[in-house]
């Protein structure tokens, strides 16, 4: 008896569902439940695309960051090497040139000296001349009592050397020794003199004297700036680095929108340089002696434009490159010497 109640109540129901939809509207809901996961799965597929989509977008953002800031240095190292180029060429302009120039590095400025130094003469015939920036012979007190000893090539050849720090004439009257040197640090006082010996007494007190340097190397983008207080290393450095735009090769409205914005940019680099320099020379106010600048000339004059005070500012003229582990490197460039054979 209640096998067939519930026999009779089950066709009741399936009769009820049929009658009311219901079936129907369950199959629907299936079907909408079954296509939300369909849904939720071209979702998570979307969004993996996206990340990824993301993700090549900041590689390429990083790698396009990278690619200007490589050519901002390619860049400033082709415009140095242009001005280095130039000032080369005109020490080499004409017919008469040197017979050769080299870097005197600091761990060879010392056994150039004693080899100078060595070279005797058993009369009077080896002449000393000390030369100051902006000098040339003819300038030097009483220089009439030696300018007539020295042949009319030599003398044209020094007054190409463009020196910011003056240079020293080694000069043999049988001419068995013809050259000059462009020492790190300036010449103070001019002056010439005929001995048996070349008189390096004024370089030995330059090789020699305790002295504190500020180096600052300055390109668009990246900069050095280091404190040593003598020839073996940096006490304190900082590597300052931008986001410079490299520089736009089109042409109108947009080319001067974009340079103006580097523009901008190069100028807060400048900023940040400066305060670098600004806290070298405050901690070591004591003992700085020499600010010796490189890389970009005119970026480095902005850069360290009314923060030398009284401390001498010597330019020089070649480019280093940036490494964090080979400060060394910029040290011995920055503190090297250079060597005329007349």
């Amino acid at each position: 008896m209640m096998n067939e109640k519930k026999k009779v109540v089950e066709n009741i129901n399936v009769l009820f569902g049929k009658i009311s939809g219901k079936e129907k509207l369950e199959n629907q809901l299936d079907m909408l439940q079954s296509h939300i996961v369909e849904l939720e799965i071209d979702v998570k597929r979307l969004q993996t695309q996206l990340e990824k989509k993301e993700n090549t977008s900041k590689r390429a953002v990083s790698a396009k960051q990278e690619v200007e800031s490589k050519l901002n240095e390619a860049n400033t190292r082709i415009k140095t090497l242009v001005h280095e180029r130039n000032s080369i060429k005109n020490e080499l302009s004409g017919d008469i040139r040197f017979r050769g120039m080299e870097t005197v590095f600091p761990s060879r400025f010392s056994g150039y000296l004693s080899q100078i130094k060595s070279l005797k003469s058993d009369r009077e015939s080896l002449i000393t001349v000390y030369v100051t920036q902006g000098q040339s012979l003819s300038d030097l007190k009483s220089s009439e009592k030696i300018l007539g000893y020295i042949d009319e090539n030599s003398r044209h050849l020094l007054d190409k050397i463009n020196s910011p720090t003056g240079y020293v004439l080694f000069y043999d009257t049988d001419r068995m020794v013809c050259e000059a040197i462009a020492p790190v640090f300036s010449i103070k006082d001019p002056m010439w003199i005929f001995g048996n010996d070349f008189n390096v007494e004024k370089l030995d007190i330059i090789e020699y004297k305790d002295f504190g340097v500020c180096v600052v190397v300055v390109h668009a983008g990246e900069s050095f700036v280091g404190f040593a207080p003598d020839k073996n290393g940096f006490e304190t450095h900082q590597i300052i680095r931008s986001n410079v735009k490299a520089k736009h090769t089109k042409g109108g409205f947009s080319q001067r929108r974009f340079e103006k914005l580097r523009d901008e940019d190069i100028a807060h680099h400048i900023e940040k340089v400066r305060k670098a320099i600004k806290e070298v020379l405050d901690d070591h106010a004591n003992n700085t002696y020499h600010i010796i600048t490189g890389g970009d000339h005119q970026l480095a004059k902005y850069a360290i434009d009314g923060l030398a005070g009284d401390i001498p500012v010597i330019e020089k003229t070649i480019d280093v490159k940036i490494k964090r582990d080979k400060t060394d490197l910029i040290l011995k460039n920055m503190l090297s010497s250079r060597r005329y054979l007349l």
